[in-house]
């Protein structure tokens, strides 16, 4: 089958088709699509070689499996279960896990992909698959959520307005937040008001304005010291960033200000179904170009320009 591969540069391959276990499904990916981590993964992030890709929509093939014939999206942290996190329940931080396209597990960049059925979950109908690719983002959005407790009174400034920044603001805005998403550009801060979002340009940012929840969503290594700096004492960083080099941040002033810093990763795929079948989450707007898998290079290309959105590919 083919794949995209990355061993220090981008290429495509032919590699062996995968195939389905006892447990485990064999997926025909219909659509995928470039997240921000598949470029920092390129510049090193990971030290990753292998294929590259880990948002998608496909089909599950082979019919030993009870989802077989049915349109899936899939979890990203495939877990050994039998580890300590695994026996607490807490999958995705299995100590022996592979992660789809990012560690240790092939990625979607390709023509199919063999994932756990526990993985899986079934896009409902009238839910069109270039929408349910943005399931992985937004479960990552909605995360947020399970890890914070958010007062309505809290006022709450997120930090990037790219792909995840939309997300995430739409998903404060769902709950009642009172939040400001902050840009860098003019353009940026407009197309974030044309989908309803509160959103300033950073530079109108005062130093002394500060919030009691910061989420850095920049995909930039001083994104973390930039909301750090706005963030009020007792109150609570989300960090959504990870790049292939991080900055230093500023320890002493995270114990003098008690502050408290949460990591969040991958999140639960129900909600973020339920929120786009009910198209409670505008994802069509942050499409910004489909290439199809033949051309994904050049899709990898545009997906690295500033200030790109979403660029989707689709292998059929």
């Amino acid at each position: 089958m083919k794949a995209l591969i990355y061993d220090g540069g981008l290429k495509m391959a032919e590699i062996e088709k995968p195939s389905a276990r006892e447990g485990y499904a064999l997926i025909k990916i219909l659509y995928s699509s470039i997240c921000n981590t598949d470029i920092e993964l390129i510049k090193g992030y990971m030290g990753f070689k292998g294929v590259l890709g880990h948002e998608f929509a496909g089909e599950v093939i082979n019919q030993e499996s009870g989802f077989y014939g049915k349109k899936v999206a899939g979890e990203i942290n495939c877990a050994c279960g039998k580890c300590v996190m695994c026996d607490l329940n807490t999958p995705k931080h299995c100590f022996n896990r592979g992660t789809i396209g990012i560690y240790n597990y092939q990625g979607v960049f390709a023509d199919y992909i063999s994932l756990p059925e526990e993985n899986l979950h079934e896009i409902p109908a009238g839910l069109d698959l270039e929408s349910a690719v943005f399931t992985e983002p937004l479960a990552a959005a909605c995360e947020i959520f399970e890890s914070v407790h958010i007062k309505p009174t809290e006022k709450v400034f997120i930090f990037g307005g790219g792909k995840l920044g939309l997300l995430i603001a739409q998903v404060f805005k769902l709950n009642g937040c009172d939040y400001t998403l902050f840009t860098r550009s003019a353009e940026k801060t407009d197309f974030a008001a044309k989908l309803g979002l509160n959103s300033r340009r950073l530079s109108t940012l005062d130093p002394d304005e500060k919030a009691a929840i910061c989420v850095d969503c920049t995909g930039n290594e001083k994104g973390a010291a930039l909301a750090l700096g706005h963030l009020l004492p007792r109150g609570t960083l989300v960090l959504k960033t990870t790049v292939a080099a991080p900055d230093k941040i500023d320890l002493n002033a995270i114990v003098i200000n008690e502050y408290r810093i949460i990591g969040s990763r991958c999140g639960p795929f129900a909600p973020a179904l339920r929120l786009l079948k009910e198209n409670l989450i505008r994802v069509k707007p942050l499409i910004a170009k489909t290439f199809h898998f033949n051309d994904i290079i050049q899709a990898f290309d545009y997906a690295s320009k500033p200030g790109a959105l979403k660029v989707l590919i689709k292998h059929f």
